[in-house]
């Protein structure tokens, strides 16, 4: 049994027929016929019915299909891993980057300088795009995406996540808003004001959010939609962040705080890989660490 039956089959009975399975793998219908034939006998079962219209899968061929999906897609990621390398040694040859935030001002030259940065330490191809929310997620999962990095931990399942450096936590406010006057903002500063709860900002806020509640900090978190995050700030609302200097200059609009030193947290700044990737991945992690991380994050 070889991966080649196994997808020969697979679009064979997704299509219906040997023909069109043929077409759309670019062989000819007596190769797509041989590969399921042989498989049948392999197995010891028959996987198709033909008939005059085309043909379907068998009771056994049906369940044989939908365990093989697991197989083609785990088959599919190994080829991009291994595309992913370079000639020796395990090390990356190029890094699709995709920064995990919101989209801000001056983004661009962020993503400018990450790749500059990443170049220099690096030694291979870097390209950093933007992909706010769930789409970095995605793109690691459709293989838009090598790795992102992210400005708080991301938990999920199916990712793993090296940390490689650590911002101060911050918050985000309107440009007049009363905290402006402050050089630093306490948790008791922030009890007055709607803080928004917003999976959907960054990790960072997610981050800190979760860190605050398990302190059982007394704050008033809201649900935000991202159309309403300008209006939010405007009106006296509140977004905890990180404070990176680079994002208090974004916009007139926006001012950001740091945590006072008896409130303040460490957010970590992460690469984020999809799990099996990470082999590759950790090399690049390690540089960064030695380089000591992304110093125009800070």
């Amino acid at each position: 049994m070889n991966i080649k039956q196994i997808v020969y089959l697979s679009k064979t009975v997704e299509r219906g027929s040997l023909s069109s399975a043929a077409k759309e793998l670019y062989v000819t219908v007596q190769a797509v016929s041989k590969a399921i034939a042989d498989l049948e006998r392999e197995l010891g079962q028959s996987l198709l019915v033909r008939g005059s219209r085309g043909v379907r899968a068998t009771s056994f061929g049906q369940a044989f299909y939908e365990k093989a999906q697991g197989v083609i897609a785990g088959f599919m990621e190994l080829e991009s891993f291994a595309a992913a390398y370079g000639e020796c040694g395990g090390v990356l040859s190029r890094l699709r980057l995709a920064l995990n935030t919101p989209a801000f001002p001056g983004n661009e030259l962020v993503r400018e300088n990450t790749v500059a940065f990443m170049k220099s330490q690096l030694g291979i191809d870097v390209t950093c795009d933007l992909a706010t929310g769930e789409a970095g997620y995605q793109g690691l999962v459709d293989g838009t995406f090598d790795a992102l990095v992210t400005v708080g931990a991301f938990n999920h399942a199916d990712i793993d996540c090296f940390p490689i450096g650590t911002v101060p936590a911050g918050v985000m406010m309107g440009s007049r808003h009363p905290l402006t006057a402050k050089d630093v903002v306490a948790l008791d500063d922030l009890a007055l004001y709607p803080i928004a709860r917003s999976s959907w900002f960054d990790r960072a806020n997610d981050t800190i959010v979760e860190n605050y509640r398990k302190r059982e900090a007394r704050l008033n978190f809201v649900e935000l939609s991202l159309d309403g995050v300008m209006k939010f700030l405007s009106e006296g609302g509140l977004i905890f962040t990180t404070g990176i200097p680079a994002l208090g200059r974004t916009s007139p609009l926006l001012t950001v705080r740091l945590m006072a030193s008896e409130d303040a947290m460490a957010v970590p700044i992460c690469i984020v890989c999809l799990k099996g990737h990470g082999a590759a991945t950790y090399s690049v992690v390690e540089k960064l660490r030695l380089s000591g991380g992304l110093p125009f994050l800070k």
